[in-house]
């Protein structure tokens, strides 16, 4: 969720920034309805915002927000300064702007991020109670007070789905986010069945609003299996982790990234041919979650002896990225001094009002704006490096330069070395197993802003202790002071503005006023690594407590589902009245994928009363569509405990071929028995009598065999003439609608084709019954779907539409209706069991009006405490 709420917070084109917190939300609103709409979930809809992060994430949390306070001042000051040249040099009215808003206040605990929470708990149930799409669908929601990324929470759930028994290996997932790691934790579920959603990039690498782009991590999968077919006698689903675990080497959240080894450099080509080509003597390097260092030792050690002096080489080409990047910022540059003429030439003359020379005068702000920023954001050259990684010497240069080790004395130097990969290796156990299983300890971190050389760490695979205690979260008031800068001490408790501004106070040596930023292999400031002191959680807990008191605050997730809806109705059933926490059983999760334990929720919202909007912000909010109150709720909420100690499967739960037939676990029924059955039950309803035959025939005796045959004979034509009359029908049908619409016609000759094409494999086949048989399902489900297109309106627009096989892009602003991703664990009509999301246009999409009464019992009655500041 803090994907789509970080953009909806922003400038993001071609919207402005919004003008108050209400507007934000009502984005967050929009948003979540459009992606609702462009998914369209058939069962389950989850809804997890961050809460408090694990200690080796907050080192990252911590360089962003505090370089993010710097360039928000900085952003001001640029801002005051172009304004003053534009009043000067053009002559125009001074430009209206308004300071940046603190993007810093979009983290757990924050007075923002209260009113997010519960603001979005409100969306889901006015659109529970009024939008009939959301009345079947469960929404499984977390937000900030329950410790955890957001894509883990997600994590956690579909683990927890994996290991409960009933579960439906077929169930497709897709998961929206812009996160690059969502590929490896998609690949990590080993869920065959998976897609990421992710808005498309533009020229300037910011999101764009309502075009996406939709990546088959079901087509991945297939890619991968044949890059690494050489492989014999692989087992796939660890060769996956593998790939996962390699990928660690170019840099994630938790761990720098590797010298040598980056995506611009192929070194992650590299590792992954080697892992081919010397699979034999290697063998896998992970297992079950674990990580093998004994088989990483002969890895590394074989990978530097091949492949270290290619990657010097393409090092080496940085040079040549940095010169590309250059004229990407010119080519920027030149843009806007084009439109900055054309304006200024504009309003020149006289004729030009003052509201026209106003409006020139704030678009210049922002392009004066832009020339600065790209021009100060672009370091390449500015701050060369000191060695060159190709020479022996440079490997002292580098921890000289790096780490600030002297090499005088040389033991210790050697020391601080091994220290270093052993530190590294333990991290990428740490990843490893936070990917697979779940967060391993929440206290430890990497203590380095750099990485080791990788072939001091091919030497130091031997002793890694592995060894992790599990800890528990910080309190989300302890993440603020570790996270935030002091300039965005207005975000903190009130009573702790005092210490955090105080340069004498206990919680002064936690903010520097001033850090070093290493430019030296940058091509943008963005790419620097801070050089901000680690936070010591022990000290940061001992001064927290000198000042405040806290209390307990680890929030719950929760389920939202509609009264009448079953899954609803199947929990009233399950909980009873019971106090405490039930576990989810087999039944549930066949009706709906959910895992783990259910209970009472005791701040539910009143069912069949009126309830109003807690915030009155967002009530009086003019224009909102999600302010009104609810007349008459309907929405049932309970407390949802995950299954965060789930074991890790590695393994396909179902082994999907080309038509999907395979086995399941957890009793699932295969495609092909469910087809022998149906064959069975056709088979005895053809033999059962009819009620005439009864009737005709002597009491307590049967139809002879001869007559049975007989009859099953003039059925079996009876269906074949059929079948021919239904295919003359249609074409008389396709000629006539010929006459009056092409589009028609095509889509028809189509659906008669594709009988044709399956009547004549039949014919082949010489299977005469189950082809008259499969005839009439076929033209059953036909008519179905005519039935279904001429209902709906919007569907009879086009024809089905297929993504590219790995990924695909689509725009809702191009199109009359937006067309959505269906991504339904059913097959369609037609359609084979195992099958890629198709692309269809969905019926047209009406906002329920809020009710408008004067009377609003139960407003004040259910207003909820979350108000309040917790802290």
């Amino acid at each position: 969720m803090n994907g789509l709420i970080h953009p909806c917070c922003h400038d993001t084109a071609p919207l402005p920034e919004p003008e108050s917190e209400e507007e934000m939300f009502d984005r967050i609103f929009d948003q979540i309805d459009k992606l609702f709409r462009v998914v369209r979930p058939r069962k389950c809809l989850v809804l997890c915002i961050d809460g408090v992060a694990p200690r080796s994430k907050m080192n990252q949390q911590r360089s962003r927000r505090f370089r993010a306070a710097q360039e928000r001042i900085e952003s001001n000051d640029i801002a005051n300064d172009c304004a003053d040249y534009i009043v000067s040099e053009h002559k125009l009215p001074r430009p209206q702007f308004r300071e940046r808003w603190d993007h810093n206040v979009i983290t757990p605990s924050t007075a923002f991020m209260e009113r997010v929470g519960q603001s979005i708990e409100w969306f889901c149930m006015k659109k529970i109670n009024e939008d009939p799409e959301w009345r079947n669908i469960t929404v499984v929601y977390s937000d900030a007070h329950v410790p955890g990324e957001g894509e883990h929470k997600i994590m956690h759930y579909i683990r927890g789905l994996r290991a409960q028994p009933g579960y439906n290996p077929r169930t497709s997932h897709c998961i929206h986010g812009m996160d690059a790691d969502l590929i490896c934790l998609g690949l990590s579920t080993h869920e065959p069945n998976f897609g990421i959603l992710r808005n498309k990039l533009g020229d300037d690498f910011q999101a764009v609003p309502n075009e996406f782009c939709y990546f088959n991590l079901t087509r991945f999968r297939e890619q991968l299996k044949k890059d690494f077919e050489n492989i014999k006698d692989m087992d796939f689903e660890r060769v996956i982790d593998d790939f996962v675990f390699l990928c660690f080497f170019v840099g994630n959240d938790f761990l720098p990234h590797m010298p040598l080894i980056s995506i611009k450099t192929k070194g992650i080509e590299a590792m992954l041919d080697h892992y081919v080509r010397c699979f034999d003597d290697n063998g896998y390097l992970t297992k079950r979650g674990e990580v093998k260092f004994d088989g990483v030792k002969r890895f590394l050690k074989s990978f530097l002896a091949s492949k270290l002096e290619v990657l010097k080489k393409e090092y080496d080409g940085k040079k040549r990225a940095a010169d590309r990047a250059k004229g990407h910022v010119k080519e920027r540059v030149d843009k806007c001094q084009k439109e900055i003429e054309y304006i200024a030439e504009s309003v020149s003359s006289d004729k030009a009002t003052e509201e026209e020379r106003q409006i020139a005068s704030n678009k210049l702000l922002s392009l004066y704006s832009t020339i600065k920023k790209e021009e100060l954001r672009f370091v390449a050259g500015r701050f060369p490096l000191t060695f060159s990684y190709r020479k022996p010497e440079d490997r002292d240069a580098y921890y000289v330069a790096k780490f600030g080790w002297s090499t005088e004395d040389r033991q210790r130097f050697e020391a601080n070395v091994r220290q270093c990969c052993a530190e590294f290796l333990r991290g990428m156990q740490w990843v490893m197993r936070y990917y697979t299983k779940g967060c391993p300890s929440w206290e430890w971190f990497y203590p380095f802003h750099y990485t080791p050389l990788l072939q001091d760490l091919a030497l130091n695979c031997d002793s890694v202790n592995v060894e992790m205690k599990i800890g528990e979260p910080l309190h989300p008031v302890e993440q603020l002071l570790a996270v935030l800068p002091r300039q965005s001490v207005s975000a903190l408790p009130e009573e702790l503005h005092e210490a955090v501004e105080d340069p004498k106070s206990v919680l002064a040596k936690f903010y520097p006023d001033t850090f070093e930023i290493d430019f030296t292999e940058a091509n943008f400031s963005y790419q620097g690594i801070a050089q901000l002191p680690f936070i010591n959680c022990v000290k940061l807990r001992e001064a927290c407590a000198e000042l405040v008191e806290l209390e307990e605050d680890f929030g719950t997730t929760l389920i939202f589902a509609h009264q009448k809806s079953r899954v609803s109705q199947e929990l009233e059933k399950l909980i009873g009245t019971s106090a405490a926490s039930v576990p989810l059983n087999e039944h549930i999760v066949r009706v709906c994928p959910l895992a783990g334990r259910v209970a009472r929720y005791p701040n539910a919202w009143p069912l069949q009363a009126r309830v109003e909007c807690p915030d009155s912000g967002i009530a009086n909010y003019p224009g909102g569509r999600f302010s009104g109150e609810i007349a008459d709720n309907q929405a049932s909420c309970f407390a949802y405990e995950l299954n965060t100690h789930a074991d890790y499967l590695q393994e396909l739960l179902q082994k999907p071929s080309g038509k999907g037939d395979g086995k399941a676990i957890h009793k699932a029924r295969s495609p092909g028995a469910s087809h022998a059955k149906q064959q069975s039950r056709d088979g005895q309803r053809n033999a059962k009598p009819t009620k005439r035959e009864r009737s005709n025939s002597p009491r307590g005796s049967r139809p002879s065999s001869s007559s049975k045959n007989h009859r099953d004979e003039t059925k079996s034509s009876s269906r074949v003439d059929d079948r021919g009359s239904k295919r003359d029908d249609n074409r008389r049908h396709s000629d006539d609608i010929k006459r009056h619409s092409d589009n028609h016609s095509d889509r028809h000759d189509d659906r008669s084709s594709r009988r044709d094409d399956r009547s004549r494999r039949d014919e082949k086949r010489g299977d005469k019954h189950h082809r008259s048989d499969r005839s009439d399902r076929d033209d059953g489900h036909a008519q179905k779907k005519h039935r279904t297109e001429s209902s709906h309106g919007s569907h009879a627009a086009g024809p089905l539409v297929r993504p590219s096989p790995l990924h695909s892009s689509f725009s809702i602003s191009q199109m009359q209706s937006p067309i959505v991703l269906d991504f339904s664990s059913q097959p369609h009509p037609g359609a084979s069991d195992f099958q890629e999301p198709v692309l269809i246009r969905p019926k047209e999409h009406h906002h329920a009006g809020s009710s408008n009464t004067s009377d609003k019992r139960g407003g004040d009655d259910r207003r909820r405490d979350q108000g309040k500041r917790r802290y």
